[in-house]
């Protein structure tokens, strides 16, 4: 993990699991990747239709998933590994 975005649940070289198989559901916690190659852990926020990624920490906005706005789902996180 890097950055900040999903404190307090998630911190910076926290390690996760991501299963590519397993189906993305209403705030289950995801790894996508951008039209720019970028990957990013969110949250998943299902609205109808409608879906958003969602960070935790409160200083960074929603990003709303767009149908064919580049976005792709790596995988949905399993695990997490936290070394101290």
């Amino acid at each position: 993990v890097e950055g900040d975005n999903m404190e307090p649940e998630f911190y910076e070289g926290d390690n996760i699991v991501v299963n590519p198989h397993k189906k993305q559901e209403h705030n289950n916690y995801v790894v996508v990747c951008n039209a720019e190659r970028e990957t990013t852990l969110k949250q998943l926020k299902k609205y109808g239709e409608a879906s958003v990624l969602h960070p935790l920490n409160p200083k960074y906005d929603d990003i709303e998933l767009i149908k064919d706005g580049g976005h792709r789902l790596i995988g949905v996180v399993v695990e997490k590994k936290r070394s101290y």
